[in-house]
């Protein structure tokens, strides 16, 4: 256990002289906008391991640090979301990743394997599963929780070896590095801008149209925003349905807006509607021009029925090259890649993808 920053600083240290350092977190989310981080796991390419207790306010500079030192490789497992965890408790954009569940799609594993799983099939060792509904919050820790704490992160520099080494033979080691530098893109880190969350907003059977959308865009800004600032879940503000039918009926229900929330407090409730009402306002007076598109496009038949026989050319190619379908693309990437090939910013544009995928499905499916 590291309980003092002294000890944080010096574990630090080591890792970044060793060049490695495997990374975990644990942590609890209940009743808050964001989790509430618990420990993080620090490992050697030995595996010596240590915890870090987080609820003791540790100055956290070293592990910034070590985040961002770009000659130090970061291995996690399944990395984003404990990379999202890290760096609002660090407030470092981490560079240099190395994520074992992604490496394994391209070493002959299945995409979106455990870390039981993956430390089983390449390490040959067995990790128990006794803690994973603990409650991490809880003081003090069991020898058993800090057991498990230390065993996520005790084998993963061993097992970036033998994926690297699996890659290589299978002539994918290429694809692996590329697939890594997606975690250096420092956009991928922090809260993500209140007018551009709409577009993950699942509206359900509500078929809405461009000034739906706009009046959508607002209801979901406002919920985002004040979900931040009272530090609460968003759906305890409003669902997801909620907002797309206010924005359904917003012409006739402006100021008679309904919606299913779970706030206790009457002074919030009075508030939120207030700013419902505004940001219904605000959606109906965009001029028309401006109104946003759909996010999610309706495609012609010809080029749905193009793009199931593109995606089986992708399952069928993905085997022969021993990469998980998963990790080429979905049907979505590939359906707007059919529709539109020369869209630089599908992941089927470039890269490997390109080369192995995205070339012939021009040519080839293209409608």
């Amino acid at each position: 256990m590291i309980r003092n920053a002294t000890e944080l600083k010096e574990v630090c240290a080591g890792l970044r002289a060793g060049g490695l350092a495997a990374l975990d977190t644990e942590f609890v989310w209940r009743n808050t906008n964001r989790p509430k981080l618990a420990l993080v796991q620090l490992g050697a390419l030995d595996g010596t391991s240590w915890v870090e207790d987080c609820l003791l306010a540790l100055d956290t500079a070293p592990l910034a640090e070590l985040l961002a030192d770009a000659g130090t490789v970061k291995v996690l497992h399944d990395a984003h979301q404990d990379l999202d965890h890290l760096f609002h408790y660090t407030g470092a954009k981490p560079v240099n990743v190395f994520d074992t569940q992604l490496a394994a799609a391209f070493a002959g594993l299945p995409a979106g394997l455990s870390l039981q799983k993956l430390v089983q099939e390449t390490v040959d060792v067995g990790l128990a599963k006794s803690e994973t509904t603990t409650d991490w919050m809880q003081r003090p820790l069991t020898d058993a929780q800090i057991s498990y704490a230390l065993d996520d992160v005790r084998y993963l520099g061993e097992v970036r070896a033998e994926l690297l080494e699996r890659a290589d033979a299978l002539g994918t080691r290429a694809w692996v590095d590329e697939e890594m530098l997606r975690y250096d893109d420092p956009s991928l880190y922090g809260d993500a801008d209140p007018q551009e969350v709409w577009k993950r907003v699942k509206c359900g059977r509500v078929r809405l149209d461009r000034r739906g959308f706009a009046v959508l865009r607002a209801l979901a800004a406002t919920r985002e925003t004040l979900a931040r600032e009272w530090n609460l879940p968003k759906t305890w503000l409003a669902d997801d349905a909620s907002l797309a039918e206010m924005a359904d009926r917003a012409e006739i229900e402006a100021d008679r807006l309904r919606f299913r929330h779970r706030l206790r407090n009457r002074g919030q409730r009075d508030t939120l509607a207030g700013e419902f009402a505004a940001a219904v306002r605000e959606g109906l007076a965009v001029p028309e021009a401006e109104c946003p598109e759909n996010p999610r496009p309706r495609y012609i038949s010809e080029v749905l029925d193009a793009a199931d026989e593109a995606l089986a050319f992708v399952r069928e190619r993905a085997e022969a090259i021993h990469v998980d379908p998963a990790v080429v693309a979905n049907r979505a990437t590939v359906t707007a890649y059919v529709d539109n090939p020369d869209d630089e910013e599908n992941p089927l544009a470039t890269g490997w993808r390109f080369e192995n995928f995205g070339r012939e499905i021009a040519e080839r499916f293209n409608v």
